[in-house]
């Protein structure tokens, strides 16, 4: 059986008919080009934000530190006053008698702790410091029979050997301690070309000035180291000195950390040229007959350290930093006291036991011992020192509290499901 539909009066309609529409325009830019309505707008990609981070140092520690170490300078001149009969009655008659020419000796002592320790802080350590202070100081001749002519020759080759040094690691990324290495060389090196240059200017003999009151020298020098360190205590200061060891270390370079550099080198150099200067001006030297001014650099045998030894125990004592920026105000000149106060009083107990007793044999071993207490010292206030870092945005820690779980009014009731709305559903609202 054979299904035949009924005849319809309509006509069939064609399928394949298009309909009669016509799109409405697309958007132009203001060139006439047509715009793409399903491109979606081109954001720059936002450079993310570095972290503020406070660049102020935690100064508190170092105060302790300093107030730690004026009552340990106190003991140890204490200890100096207590024996001031044994230790000064056979050479100078009291302990004010023996200030005088104690504090000169001690001066240069002072000053070359306060050049290594500007160039510690500078991140830059400069090891032709100490050099051209025991070249000026000991070996090199001077240049002129007038003393204050030789003190210009001194100042002038400390100025071009803080040029030299700047230029070669700030234009010639030379790595600050070989620059140092390098120039220390050169300054022991052109000590017999000195001598035949003072020759050939015919200075045979020179009048040496007379010493004068070492206590008021020592306390311009003390002054100075104080000024210094508060002068440092300024954020732009230390963030200079950062810039300066980044720098130092292959970063990018500044004219502002360049300029640092070449002016805290120079006076660097000038402090050093100045305790030489000191040391051969008043014939600040070594002698053979037992005194207690065989302190330090100026003693015989076992009794004897070198003056840059010394001076990086007293300023790294002082709380400078072997890692830049960081430093002291008055914990130098505490330093200097202390070690003096403990010198003078071990080398009196040397010359009590006489040779080959176990004083004379532990004296070295005492030295290093100071030198690895001032690292000790050094290391610890650098890190209590340093800034708390503040948090990044994805380093956060959530704390907010958590809310309960709340089903939404309109899914389905107690399954918290957001029920959508389907078209057909909605067809009759159109």
């Amino acid at each position: 059986m054979t299904y035949i539909p009924p005849e319809r009066d309509e006509p069939a309609l064609d399928q394949t008919r298009q309909l009669e529409f016509t799109p409405p325009p697309m958007p132009s830019t203001g060139d006439g080009g047509p715009v793409d309505p399903f491109v979606g707008r081109v954001h720059e990609a936002a450079e993310p934000a570095e972290p503020v981070r406070s660049t102020r140092d935690r100064v508190l520690f170092q105060f302790i530190w300093e107030g730690i170490l004026l009552l340990l300078t106190l003991n140890a001149l204490f200890l100096v006053y207590r024996d001031e009969d044994a230790l000064f009655g056979d050479e100078f008659g009291s302990l004010a008698d023996a200030l005088d020419p104690h504090a000169l000796y001690l001066t240069p002592v002072l000053l070359a702790a306060l050049a290594i320790g500007l160039s510690l802080r500078l991140g830059a350590v400069n090891l032709a410091v100490p050099a051209i202070a025991i070249v000026v100081g000991w070996v090199a001749r001077p240049v002129d029979a007038n003393l204050w002519v030789h003190a210009g020759f001194v100042a002038a080759a400390a100025v071009v050997a803080a040029l030299v040094y700047v230029l070669l690691v700030a234009v010639f990324r030379v790595p600050p301690w070989f620059a140092g290495l390098a120039l220390a060389a050169a300054f022991l090196a052109s000590t017999q070309a000195i001598e035949r240059f003072a020759e050939s200017r015919g200075v045979d003999s020179i009048a040496m000035w007379d010493p004068p009151n070492g206590v008021y020298v020592f306390a311009g020098a003390a002054v100075l180291a104080v000024a210094g360190g508060l002068i440092g205590l300024l954020p732009g200061v230390r963030d200079g000195f950062s810039a300066v060891k980044r720098m130092a270390d292959g970063g990018e370079r500044r004219a502002g950390a360049v300029f640092l550099l070449l002016g805290g080198t120079v006076l660097s150099m000038l402090l050093a040229a100045a305790a030489g200067f000191l040391m051969f001006a008043y014939t600040l030297a070594p002698t053979t007959e037992p005194t207690s001014l065989g302190f330090g650099p100026y003693g015989i045998g076992s009794a004897a350290i070198d003056l840059q030894l010394l001076a990086f125990a007293a300023a790294l004592l002082g709380g400078t930093s072997l890692w830049g920026r960081r430093g002291g105000v008055l914990g130098t000149v505490l330093a200097v006291l202390a070690v003096w106060a403990g010198m003078v009083l071990w080398n009196h107990a040397m010359v009590e036991a006489g040779d080959a007793s176990w004083q004379d044999d532990y004296a070295p071993l005492i030295d290093v011992g100071i030198l690895f207490v001032a690292l000790f010292v050094s290391f610890a206030l650098d890190r209590l020192g340093q800034p708390k870092e503040a948090i990044e945005p994805e380093d956060r820690i959530y704390t907010q509290e958590m809310r309960p779980f709340e089903p939404m009014a309109n899914g389905p009731d107690g399954t918290g499901l957001f029920e959508p709305t389907l078209p057909d559903a909605n067809a009759q609202q159109r």
